[in-house]
């Protein structure tokens, strides 16, 4: 058994306030991720740096001791500088010895037994260079299972001071600021950039940089420091900010909730007041008129739609007419305007074979139904002052590509009713609207009117519109004219009709009669001019 009507209703209303609810999370997951991957970033950034400065501080407390000792004691015997190295050795922190070099052989050590050693013993670089080197090494002599950093300070190839750093302040600096795994650390040396090891570690290349690592390199050393944020980090971050926003989040939720319910009943309630308002004569015609841009002679009018809410006041037509759509309104609608216009016929007091332009939508023309309304329409205006009936079809909603209406339009095209395509350029497929229309007034949009006469892309368009008009023999009606500078343009490109304020206001029908009679005795004075001028001239 189908579902009555309220209860759809329902349904969608609850569906729809639904999603109205959760759109907020929805939009504010990418937001809190984004977030998530920035703090992280961020953390990460300022890990790096306070790393690296450390690495710095303990490299320039080498960098001093061999500076120094190549300056004071290289060339002296070992015997003459012992003492001093191994004082400079126990008394500056992060050493683990000291020693001076000749032809890349360590002569004299600050801990070791005066014995020469080669430095390729301890050391992968194998000789040193002028100026500062540093190398991660895996170990040293007495201790050659931990791994240190070599500190050298050359003052020509083979000769100068090297300092090797324990490795165990590195790696203390790792572990504290790794705080218990979130980041991982790695400390880059030396001009290839190796890679610091831990105890154990055999030699291995960099760790590639990765979307959540952040590098910091040195300025004044060879060394760099990279930190990767861990997933479980980054997941920290995220539940961190939803528990910031969840306040917020959760008000967000409520409000738009609620702001979706009220349009949904917004929109039920504005369907139900349109059927009442049909029924309490709510709704009336205001009629713009159509001018002929030739002679400044009126040639018919458009006749526009208005509601006037009892409570609601003034409502835009492009507000309740896509509703009259949605709730299959439209047809009835559509019937109501029709009545309301044969009513007005005879307040109007059209001149014989004046143009009556009446919107229609598509969805209505499509029905079985849609011939048998306009020739209720027609019989209404019969026997009164002829008019030619001209159907504005709208290309904001797609006209329907079936037999039906293509049926109906034959049939009224039959009867003498005029078809017109409005706000030509605006909307769905424009050449092929022509074409299944086949219609007979072609009507451009205000928004390409009031880019007439200037350097603006529309005025590009509105030249093409008309051309095109031009050549498929089609009736032009330019719509929203406001100065007579636009009037004058479109009359020299050849548009036969225009409509806007320039001209009118749209009017009710018992002010247009007076409107028409204002317009004829203008245009009396303005032909009676010429001849006064004429008569003055010959007195």
């Amino acid at each position: 058994m189908p579902e009555s009507q309220p209860s759809k209703r329902r349904l969608w209303g609850a569906a729809l306030t639904l999603l109205g609810t959760l759109a907020p999370i929805f939009f504010i997951l990418p937001l809190i991720a984004t977030e998530a991957r920035h703090q992280a970033a961020n953390e990460a950034g300022i890990t790096a740096a306070v790393v690296r400065h450390q690495i710095e501080n303990i490299v320039m407390h080498a960098e001093d001791a061999t500076r120094t000792l190549a300056g004071a004691s290289l060339d002296r015997p070992c015997d003459a500088v012992k003492r001093n190295i191994t004082r400079m050795s126990t008394l500056r922190p992060y050493f683990r010895s000291l020693g001076l070099v000749q032809d890349n052989q360590i002569y004299c050590w600050s801990v070791y037994p005066d014995v020469t050693t080669p430095l390729y013993a301890v050391s992968p670089e194998g000789e040193i260079e002028p100026g500062l080197t540093i190398t991660p090494v895996s170990g040293t002599l007495l201790v050659p299972d931990r791994p240190a950093v070599q500190v050298s300070y050359g003052v020509a190839n083979g000769r100068g001071a090297v300092a090797f750093v324990d490795a165990q302040y590195l790696y203390d600096i790792k572990t504290a600021a790794a705080r218990d795994g979130l980041y991982d650390i790695e400390i880059l040396l030396g001009k290839r950039r190796l890679p610091l090891l831990d105890p154990g570690e055999r030699e291995r290349p960099a760790h590639a940089v990765g979307d959540q690592t952040q590098v910091s390199p040195s300025d004044i050393y060879q060394a760099e420091v990279r930190v990767t944020v861990l997933k479980h980090q980054i997941d920290s971050f995220r539940r961190d900010i939803w528990r910031n926003y969840m306040a917020f989040l959760v008000l967000a939720c409520l409000l738009c909730g609620y702001l979706t319910r009220r349009y949904f009943n917004r929109r039920v309630t504005l369907a139900a007041d349109i059927r009442k308002g049909m029924r309490n004569r709510e709704f009336h015609l205001a009629y713009q008129p159509v001018i002929d841009l030739e002679t400044g002679a009126f040639a018919g009018v458009e006749a526009l739609l208005r509601w006037h809410h009892p409570s609601a006041g003034p409502i835009r037509p492009d507000l309740f007419i896509p509703v009259a759509e949605d709730n299959d309104l439209i047809a009835e609608l559509t019937r109501h305007v029709f009545a309301l216009a044969a009513a007005d016929l005879r307040a109007l007091a059209l001149p014989p074979h004046a143009h009556v332009g009446l919107n229609v939508s598509a969805r209505h023309i499509a029905r079985a139904d849609f011939v048998d309304d306009v020739e209720a329409l027609l019989r209404r205006l019969e026997g009164g002052t002829p008019i030619v009936l001209v159907l504005e079809i709208t290309e904001r909603a797609a006209l329907p590509d079936s037999d039906v209406a293509r049926a109906n339009m034959r049939r009224l095209r039959e009867r003498g009713v005029k078809w017109a395509i409005d706000d030509f350029g605006t909307g769905h497929s424009s050449l092929a609207c022509i074409e299944q229309l086949r219609a007979d007034y072609l009507k451009i949009d205000r928004a390409f009117v009031n880019s007439a006469g200037t350097e603006a892309v529309s005025a590009v368009v509105l030249e093409a519109i008309i051309g095109l008009a031009h050549k498929l023999d089609l009736t032009m009606v330019a719509e929203g004219v406001e100065t007579a500078a636009q009037s004058e343009f479109l009359r020299a490109r050849g548009v036969q009709f225009g409509q806007g304020y320039y001209y009118a206001r749209p009017l009710r029908a018992r002010d247009l009669a007076a409107w028409r009679r204002a317009l004829e005795q203008d245009r009396r004075q303005e032909d009676e001019v010429p001849a006064c001028l004429s008569s003055s001239a010959g007195a």
